[in-house]
């Protein structure tokens, strides 16, 4: 330490560390497409990889580049000998190998075949079950009806479903795989997972072909998260699940992903809290003081910040058949975004 003066008082200097540091913080993404790709297996993707331009590669790291990621994983699959696409199948082995190879978080597929989405849903779950909770991007395009049929069929607030074919900056052809890839990357780098993307720029994309206004409201009813064309851009209307029923009744709750953003953001903030208290932790008051007082400093950090809109006292105990095991009981009520405001006016002439 340094004194640059000798004269009597109070001194003070400090360094400035942002709580969040954008790219750094973003999901982890995995893709799984006709990417052109001689590799078969999971392979990461980063910013440092020069990527050969004009092929379906380079177009999807430019797009997740675009929107802040520094780096993610794809999966290459072949067409087959007879030129057939890949099936279910070869998604579903690309899937598990790359979620062998690292701890997804987002996963953008090309095919919006029903039998693929289906493969994907049931990863999701899977892993979301497993305490890696994943959430899946595929797009579609053509006839509107289907569109809302193929989200019906899904029905799961982990599959979200884009319709409308989006063009890359720079490129002519469009697909609404690009599409997908772009709203991923654009919650993949969300600071706050309460933050409506609605009105939001899709990153790397500049052109969309899509419903018409009127086609809009039976696609979001349906649970289809639609592309429209804006003078700046490419953005979503509203980003939706496909959630739409719950046990064959109607039920939105799960519809809005930040729904889902917050419940996982949350959980997953709650584990790494209390995974530094297992080491040497015993079952003892003060343990479970200690477990408890942790969890109400987070959800209170969370409901400063309108994460979430309120939450109940912990409960934490260990109970007497299993002494090794501590349960700890959270109850919080996820913030729910605003997407429309109605003026009522009283009018006199």
């Amino acid at each position: 330490m340094s004194i640059s003066s000798y004269r009597p008082g109070v001194y003070s200097s400090y360094t400035v560390t942002p709580s969040y540091t954008g790219a750094v913080e973003a999901l982890t993404v995995g893709v799984i497409g006709e990417l052109g790709m001689s590799e078969s297996g999971p392979v990461r993707i980063g910013r440092e990889r020069v990527l050969d331009a004009g092929t379906p590669l380079a177009t999807l790291g430019g797009i997740l580049f675009d929107a802040g990621l520094p780096e993610f994983w794809v999966c290459s699959l072949q067409q087959g000998e007879d030129g057939a696409r890949p099936d279910a199948a070869a998604y579903k082995a690309a899937m598990e190998a790359l979620g062998e190879a690292a701890e997804l978080s987002l996963l953008v597929v090309e095919s919006g075949q029903q039998a693929v989405l289906e493969a994907a849903r049931d990863f999701a779950l899977a892993q979301s079950e497993s305490q890696r909770e994943l959430l899946v991007f595929a797009g579609v395009e053509g006839n509107h009806t289907a569109a809302g049929t193929l989200a019906g069929a899904i029905n799961c607030p982990r599959v979200v479903l884009t319709y409308g074919a989006v063009t890359p900056n720079g490129a002519e052809s469009a697909s609404p795989f690009w599409g997908a890839a772009a709203l991923c990357g654009a919650v993949a780098v969300l600071e706050d997972p309460s933050v409506s993307l609605t009105g939001q720029l899709l990153p790397g994309v500049g052109k969309v072909s899509g419903a018409t206004y009127a086609q809009v409201e039976g696609l979001l009813a349906a649970g289809v998260t639609p592309f429209a064309q804006t003078g700046a851009g490419v953005e979503a209307v509203r980003v939706l699940t496909t959630s739409t029923t719950l046990e064959g009744t109607a039920n939105r709750s799960f519809s809005p992903i930040n729904s889902i953003l917050i419940i996982d953001y949350v959980m997953r903030a709650l584990r790494r809290s209390l995974a530094a208290l297992l080491r040497g932790a015993k079952n003892s008051p003060s343990t479970l003081s200690a477990v408890s007082s942790q969890l109400t400093v987070l959800l209170g950090d969370f409901l400063e910040r309108g994460i979430i809109t309120g939450y109940e006292a912990p409960r934490v105990s260990c109970p007497p058949e299993t002494p090794e095991v501590c349960v700890a009981q959270v109850s919080f009520r996820a913030a729910y975004l605003i997407n429309q405001i109605h003026i009522r006016a009283q009018i006199q002439l």
